[in-house]
């Protein structure tokens, strides 16, 4: 049964459960959805009805609009180098590392101090704190300093060679998570406003995302994904049926991977326990043996508090299945395309017809002229124009 989740964060409790659902050792979040769908039925309680998405003016991005389909995006080419990107304690874990080093080759009585830790220093070692220390409380030591004294005690060669060691340690966690920031999910961003008492003030983000203006906005329903998904075709069934095979279990992984951004002052950091379990082949492929699949989830779903202007809700999908559609998934759920204050004819033309095409609503975005807000203006008179334009005889001044 699906565990009650909390409506606050209730993301994580969500894909929690997603991953412990699954049995296997390596557990991959679309195929572990796709044999629990009873999973996705009380997702509708925190879906939103709308989402947006800016766009900048290129050839590439209006043509996925026309053949409605959504770009899917490695979070390595993100502009915020810290989205999506996992960390660790590095200061915490060589604390650990040089308490493992210290038991593993014992401790040396008092005559022997330069060439080994005595017991008194291992508990200095272990006493010391992570933390910032305020001057105030200086009657507690830092790691940093309770090593850098301890290590000044000794021979030049004991020194260097634990040092070593403790570099070595540390490069193999960061090439681990150097690994895993290239793991195989792709991720779509958008943002939930209120249509009418958000979207127009968002001058901010026409100015990030959509070319200073001179992109467009695409409002996307989601309400299309709401009913339940049976997945009715089977998978033998593949081969006879394969678009209606696609079609639904696609819906079932866009409304699996649909989530809220949260936003705070800390990131996600992977524990020394997990960190220590993961392997790395000969290969230069990451080897999971432990369930670290769960915390990359949640770590891309985690945002500086300092973005939250954005209200940003993210789709997450398995690269295997992005990959399938060369990285653009199906994503035909357009209700409206808003084109920016300075989006030019060329544009505007294309847009219009693209509208009709899809059936999907063309509005015009202007500068209000009494506010810092933007207002929403007809195609009509603009079409009429258009088409005025072209019943003149350009000859007839000549």
């Amino acid at each position: 049964m699906f565990r009650k989740i909390k409506k606050k964060n209730w993301q994580n409790g969500f894909i929690k459960e997603v991953f412990d659902s699954s049995n296997e050792k390596q557990k991959s979040y679309s195929k572990s959805i796709l044999q629990r769908m009873d999973l996705l039925y009380k997702k509708n309680d925190f879906l939103p009805q709308y989402l947006f998405k800016y766009y900048s003016p290129t050839s590439q991005n209006i043509l996925d609009i026309k053949n409605q389909r959504l770009w899917m995006a490695h979070p390595n080419f993100f502009n915020d180098p810290f989205d999506c990107n996992i960390g660790y304690d590095r200061v915490n874990f060589e604390k650990r590392k040089l308490i493992q080093i210290i038991n593993e080759i014992g401790c040396v009585d008092h005559s022997k101090y330069d060439s080994g830790f005595t017991i008194e220093e291992k508990d200095r070692i272990m006493r010391s704190k992570i933390e910032d220390i305020s001057y105030w409380n200086s009657s507690i030591e830092s790691y940093s300093d309770a090593k850098r004294k301890v290590l000044d005690n000794k021979s030049n060669d004991f020194k260097k060679n634990i040092n070593r060691r403790l570099d070595d340690a540390t490069q193999e966690i960061d090439d681990k998570v150097g690994k895993l920031k290239n793991i195989d999910i792709r991720v779509a961003c958008f943002s939930n406003f209120d249509r009418y008492d958000e979207f127009y003030k968002q001058i901010v983000m026409w100015s990030h995302y959509a070319d200073n203006h001179r992109g467009f906005c695409v409002e996307y329903d989601l309400s299309f994904l709401k009913p339940e998904n049976n997945l009715k075709i089977p998978d033998r069934s593949f081969y006879d049926d394969k678009d209606k095979y696609l079609n639904e279990r696609n819906q079932a992984i866009i409304r699996a991977g649909i989530f809220p951004v949260e936003y705070t002052a800390k990131r996600i950091n992977i524990p020394f326990s997990k960190l220590e379990k993961i392997k790395i082949k000969s290969s230069g492929n990451i080897f999971y043996n432990s369930n670290i699949d769960e915390l990359i989830y949640k770590t891309f779903l985690v945002k500086s508090a300092n973005w939250n202007y954005e209200k940003e809700w993210r789709i997450i999908v398995d690269e295997n299945i992005c990959k399938y559609y060369e990285n653009k998934i199906p994503f035909p759920y357009i209700k409206a395309i808003y084109l920016g204050s300075k989006a030019d004819n060329e544009l505007i033309n294309t847009m219009i017809d693209i509208g009709k095409e899809i059936n999907a609503e063309v509005i015009i975005v202007k500068m209000d002229g009494q506010k810092f807000i933007l207002e929403s203006d007809s195609t009509w008179s603009y079409e009429y124009d258009r088409e005025k334009s072209k019943s003149n005889d350009p000859y007839s001044r000549i």
